[in-house]
């Protein structure tokens, strides 16, 4: 790479020796045509479409992620407005917003009159910083020393705002009584995403520069003087450094038997000597006991960093959470300070356009009264039916490959089984909409934005000690994503996701398959990973494998770790084989049995006419697969992401698992020690 890289460069005019005199002349490369690895033609208007997206000059047994992608890639240069953009992700989630943006744009109800709101940047300007005097003013008059004052306001600020300093508090479920809501006391209030930014020698001399001068920016629109907000952010990131050195780290906190302890009220007010009953009162739940700690050490050891903060600096770090909070209900002037470090963090170049961004704050808001319509245009006829199929396919695929498995002993086998054939699956959208009652807008932005945090707010907190609906979305339908919940044994597919180029009730099977198929079997593995194997088929949180089982299952899963984490983002920078542990056996898993499905599928139902001339419909799948995770990203992110995100960076999560699939090695004809037939084979479901 870096030779081709190296000689247009140079052929440009660059100089290796500054200190020669004469100029020579220019030396032109002889271009070389690359030769094609595959001569393939679309069919019809689909096959073409995947074509176009292909480097046929690359070999798929050397690197399928460019041979699938590679011309999308060179083609869709990273915008400006994105740190990571895809052709699944990304690509789709533009046309969802832009359909969701045409109904919002020409709605009259609660919906259209949020994003009329939010539109209205005249009005918002025009406001600049005043919205939050009356926050600003209950900080100054604050006695940071009195303890009760501080956990009083704090309480007010979290019931509406939505602060976040020093903790995290909302809804959870029992991990052990899966269909009771309880509550979540635990590690939270630091502006940077995890500890180790803080106390990691190398990563606090990379991120905390830029966020300390972010913090200053945004301090001086409550007239601090510019010195004294250097003074000031500085004095914030020393009490979050303690803070952060009370915290687990992404990884630790991916197993559920390290953040489940269930001390309820009485433990909380004996462990940790703080007035937690006045910030419960104030932000609602003045009568809650039922509470889950999610790191014992955080909530044991927080009382000792408050009494030992300097009283300027909780004043200090209190006004930066209220402007963090809410920059982007403000001022242009205020929004764009605030992107300021989104652009340093991630590499994103310019905000999204404002219509993007209102589009998800009602999506964020009101989302079930906007999916409803979004349904209505984007996800006809027999959609739904096709998805359930599917599904009832992959999980078939599932259960037949269980006795092929040698680590597994035919008890656990049948209980595998037993909990697979639990999973409710919720398609395309909910049997019921959520109607958001006693929730108005009148029409202001800010006022109206502060209204819905309270709703939900009080709609959230309200479900604690109540039976969990098992009908309820937890998204609106038209978000492009998909999720299993091991509490409630369930797996979820919004109909924003069951869109080209995932899936489209016209695309060959072989597509389908490859792209949605994958991520269908990816949240069932989810249900049998790491963490997800840890609940039974009611979604307690028990052992019910047996041991020696369990032994085998994390033997199995060490190859996986070991293979992820001896690959490179970037020089030095690795994937952290621990932390992707889940994500990665769940793609592992996904597109093992959705090829399986498909495969099954060809059995049952014959042969498929081809959409790609010189591309089988088992390569067509694949491709399929890989095409929905054609990305672009920059260096920045992709650095940010290592040492925060579950998953594999995207080329990744195509090259391994399919490196260790026979059945795509067999597709492809790709031979021992070819790149992408790898050796050792890691195998876990």
């Amino acid at each position: 790479m870096c030779a081709a890289l190296c000689v247009p460069l140079l052929a440009s005019g660059c100089k290796k020796d500054r200190d020669v005199a004469e100029p020579k002349p220019e030396v032109v490369p002889p271009v070389v045509e690359q030769e094609l690895r595959f001569s393939l033609s679309g069919t019809n208007e689909i096959g073409s479409e995947v074509v176009a997206q292909m480097d046929l000059t690359t070999d798929p047994c050397d690197d399928f992620y460019q041979f699938a992608c590679g011309q999308w890639i060179a083609n869709n240069p990273l915008p400006e407005d994105q740190p990571r953009w895809g052709r699944g992700f990304g690509e789709l989630g533009d046309r969802n917003n832009e359909v969701l943006r045409e109904i919002l744009e020409n709605d009259t109800e609660r919906p259209g009159t949020l994003y009329a709101a939010c539109m209205d940047e005249a009005a918002i300007d025009g406001a600049g910083i005043t919205p939050l005097a009356p926050y600003l003013s209950k900080i100054d008059k604050l006695d940071p020393a009195n303890t009760k004052a501080l956990f009083k306001l704090m309480g007010e600020l979290d019931a509406g705002v939505g602060l976040g300093a020093f903790f995290d508090f909302g809804l959870s479920i029992d991990f052990q009584e899966p269909d009771l809501h309880i509550s979540d006391l635990g590690q939270g209030g630091t502006g940077l995403p995890e500890p180790s930014f803080y106390l990691d020698p190398d990563k606090s001399a990379y991120f905390l520069p830029p966020y300390e001068a972010h913090i200053a920016r945004m301090l001086g629109f409550f007239d601090y003087a510019p010195a004294d907000a250097v003074a000031a952010a500085k004095r914030i990131i020393a009490l979050e450094t303690e803070i952060a050195k009370l915290q687990k780290t992404p990884e630790e906190m991916r197993d559920p038997e390290s953040v489940y302890f269930r001390w309820d009220r009485k433990g909380v007010e004996a462990k940790s000597k703080l007035p937690w009953a006045i910030y419960f009162k104030a932000i609602g739940v003045p009568k809650l006991q039922l509470i889950n700690v999610s790191n014992p050490e955080f909530v044991e050891g927080l009382p000792a960093v408050i009494a030992a903060a300097d009283p300027q600096a909780v004043k200090d770090y209190l006004r930066f959470n209220l402007i963090s909070s809410t920059a982007d209900l403000l001022s242009a002037e205020i929004v764009a300070a605030n992107f300021q470090f989104t652009a340093a963090l991630t590499g994103q170049q310019k905000i999204q356009p404002r219509w993007e961004r209102c589009v998800g704050v009602v999506n964020q808001a009101v989302g079930d009264l906007l999916s409803q319509k979004f349904v209505e245009r984007q996800f006809p006829g027999d959609s739904k039916d096709i998805a359930i199929d599917m599904i009832q396919r992959v999980e078939a695929a599932f259960e037949a490959g269980l006795p092929s498995l040698p680590w597994m002993d035919d008890a656990t086998r049948a209980a595998a089984v037993g909990k697979m054939k639990k999973i409710e699956n919720k398609i395309g959208y909910p049997e019921k909409w959520k109607s958001y009652d006693k929730l108005s807008f009148a029409g202001n932005y800010f006022s109206d934005s502060i209204a819905a945090r309270t709703w939900s707010n009080r709609y959230q907190l309200g479900k604690i000690g109540q039976a969990v609906d098992e009908k309820e979305w937890y998204w609106p339908a038209s978000i492009v994503n998909a999720s299993y919940n091991p509490l409630q044994n369930f797996m979820n597919f919004p109909a924003g996701i069951l869109q080209p180029p995932f899936f489209h009730r016209e695309f060959p099977k072989a597509m389908n398959f490859g792209a949605m198929g994958m991520v269908m079997g990816h949240e069932l593995t989810h249900g049998f990973d790491d963490s997800g194997r840890k609940f039974d088929a009611d979604g307690v949180m028990r052992e019910w494998w047996a041991p020696e089982v369990a032994t085998n299952f994390d033997a199995q899963t060490q190859c996986v770790v070991e293979t992820y984490s001896a690959l490179e983002v970037q020089p030095g920078v690795h994937v952290q084989g621990k932390l992707t542990l889940g994500e990665n056996i769940a793609d592992f898993g996904g597109i093992k049995e959705s090829y399986a499905a498909y495969r099954a599928w060809v059995v049952e139902q014959g042969a498929e006419p081809q959409v790609v001339d010189g591309l089988t419909n088992e390569q067509l799948f694949f491709v399929a697969t890989a095409q929905s995770w054609c990305t672009v990203s920059s260096p920045e992110i992709d650095k940010l992401l290592v040492s925060l995100d579950p998953h594999s960076p995207p080329k990744f999560r195509v090259n391994v698992p399919m490196s260790h699939l026979p059945g795509f090695w067999e597709a492809f004809s790709c031979g021992d020690g070819t790149p992408m037939h790898a050796e050792p084979v890691c195998s876990v479901w």
